[in-house]
């Protein structure tokens, strides 16, 4: 006696159209029916993930780590988690449109702007615009960001909570010999130079790279890179708003300079809007929490601006990323290019 799925297929197809209508029928059925359960697990692996982070939200350096540490004990991607949470964060109330796959939504979630993501999608409904045809007019209307990086993912382009930093971060206490008239100095960074003395400076050439130990002493750092240098440890004794910080930077010892740093790559909301006072809140409580702080920092362009990258050392776990941090869990933007009316703003901090 057949069971009543066998009886329920269809008849073996006799001919070429039958075949067609057949798979018609049963294979792109089948794949719309996965497309659109695999948008409603995305975006409820989003709503999930989003929840706990508010539950949680007093508890900076934890929720840095949350996406990371699902990632490693899940063996999934981390970057799609990301995305996952970004696409819960954009559409709070999923909506089940059936003309819409996950890859229509992960161009759509890369519009920072509500408004803007909500005639984008009402255009792409209207039309119906494949996913590739959706980029290309997203594009066209540059409402996308360049990608943090260069390297293409081979899902899509990355929602901007996703679209996450390269942290930058060298070796503190390497540093690059410099001419100083007719002597060689150790640029410290901040246009802050040590001179060598002769014994010093013998054997060693400009542009070379050296140590200073714990007690001052140079010595060659023959495997050192630009990579390794402008990294510092710090302390923090002043948070101004989510995205600048006043810093005490550890030069070298018995050298410390004291610098208002902004962040590098994001843009927090103003410190008088509700956005602003709880990304300033989230900063104070990640500072609060760490157990040590190194920064490594950068200028930006021709106006003399240092930013930085922030770690923040964790008790028993991973240093978390500050810039990073705010941007996993919503208190920042991307932010790459910077105008002169940004620092005049930062002036009146």
């Amino acid at each position: 006696m057949p069971s009543r799925t066998l009886a329920a297929l269809a008849p073996a197809p006799r001919t070429y159209a039958e075949l067609r209508r057949g798979v018609e029928a049963t294979l792109l059925h089948g794949q719309r029916l996965i497309e659109r359960a695999k948008v409603r697990t995305y975006w409820e692996t989003g709503r999930l993930i989003q929840q706990h982070l508010l539950l949680n939200a007093d508890r900076a350096a934890y929720g840095a780590q949350v996406v990371p540490r699902l990632a490693r004990d899940l063996e999934v991607s981390a970057r799609v988690l990301y995305q996952c949470l970004q696409f819960a964060r954009a559409y709070p109330i999923l909506h089940d449109r059936a003309e819409f796959t996950w890859a229509h939504y992960r161009v759509l979630i890369q519009i920072p702007d509500e408004a803007q993501r909500k005639a984008v999608t009402a255009e792409a409904l209207k039309r119906g615009w494949t996913s590739p045809q959706l980029e290309t007019r997203v594009r066209e209307l540059a409402l996308l960001a360049a990608p943090a990086d260069e390297a293409a993912s081979e899902t899509a382009p990355t929602p901007p909570a996703a679209r996450l930093l390269v942290p930058k971060r060298g070796t503190p206490g390497v540093y690059r010999l410099v001419a100083r008239g007719d002597r060689l100095a150790v640029d410290l960074g901040f246009k802050i130079y040590r001179p060598l003395t002769a014994a010093e400076a013998r054997g060693l050439e400009e542009g070379g790279f050296v140590r200073l130990d714990e007690a001052g002493a140079i010595s060659p750092a023959d495997d050192a890179t630009k990579a390794d240098l402008f990294t510092y440890r710090a302390t923090v004794p002043r948070v101004i708003d989510g995205d600048t910080l006043v810093v005490e930077i550890e030069l070298f010892p018995q050298c410390i300079v004291e610098q208002k740093l902004r962040l590098r790559g994001l843009d927090c909301p103003e410190i008088d809007t509700p956005g602003g006072k709880a990304a300033k809140r989230f900063t104070l409580a990640a500072v609060a929490a760490a157990a040590a702080v190194s920064i490594n920092t950068s200028k930006p362009d021709k106006y003399d601006r240092y930013l930085a990258d922030v770690f923040l050392g964790a008790e028993g776990g991973d240093d978390v990323f500050l810039n990073n941090a705010l941007l996993e869990n919503g208190h920042a933007v991307r932010k790459d290019a910077w105008e002169f009316r940004d620092w005049e703003k930062e002036i009146l901090k």
